[in-house]
């Protein structure tokens, strides 16, 4: 046993310089690759430079690499309007605009967010959002919905974008005849009546 325990502490570990040696050159820079590749690759940590949509609703988001995103409108939509970038640029947001029967003009009916590789499609209540944008760096969208005509029907709800979760609503009270008597809300309602 003793000749097990000279030899056990026989062994020579390296030094400090002969480790480091054994890692650098080739093998430190294909680690560096990968850990590039694997950030590349991983749609939360993508930023976005700008977005634009042709006249079909079709958009474009470009990346601060310069990577495109093409987003295809959906089947009945025929325009995009108010694209937003999120402060943080990890998001960009736009409502898709579709044919109305009442009015001779499309109306803004969904509002659409790209973040982390993905796409959010948000309604509400199904009126049209007229008013909309992010909230916390671009951690949460707010919008406002209302009827085409008259302003009826008012509702605001806030969501997070990472996953659509409903944060918070609000539906001020009306009269029988669906106008609103109160307009006091929360404040990131007032601030939303703000952008009218």
């Amino acid at each position: 046993m003793d000749q097990l325990l000279l030899r056990a502490m026989s062994i020579r570990l390296p030094e400090k310089r002969e480790v480091a040696s054994a890692v650098s050159g080739p093998a430190v820079a294909f680690l560096f690759l990968v850990g590039q590749a694997l950030a590349a690759s991983d749609p939360s940590a993508t930023r976005y430079r700008s977005a634009s949509a042709d006249s079909t609703g079709r958009v474009e988001i470009v990346t601060t690499t310069g990577r495109t995103i093409p987003i295809a409108p959906a089947k009945e939509q025929v325009g995009v309007d108010k694209i937003i970038l999120a402060p943080n640029s990890r998001a960009v947001g736009w409502v898709a605009m579709y044919p109305n029967v009442a009015t001779s003009y499309p109306i803004p009916l969904e509002l659409l967010v790209y973040a982390d590789g993905k796409l959010r499609r948000f309604h509400g209540s199904g009126l049209p959002i007229w008013v909309w944008r992010f909230l916390n760096d671009g951690a949460q969208v707010a919008f406002e919905q209302e009827t085409v005509h008259g302003g009826m029907g008012v509702h605001y709800e806030r969501r997070r974008v990472r996953d659509g979760h409903l944060v918070a609503e609000f539906t001020p009270e009306a009269d029988r005849d669906g106008g609103r008597i109160s307009s006091e809300g929360p404040a990131w309602t007032r601030d939303l009546d703000q952008d009218r």
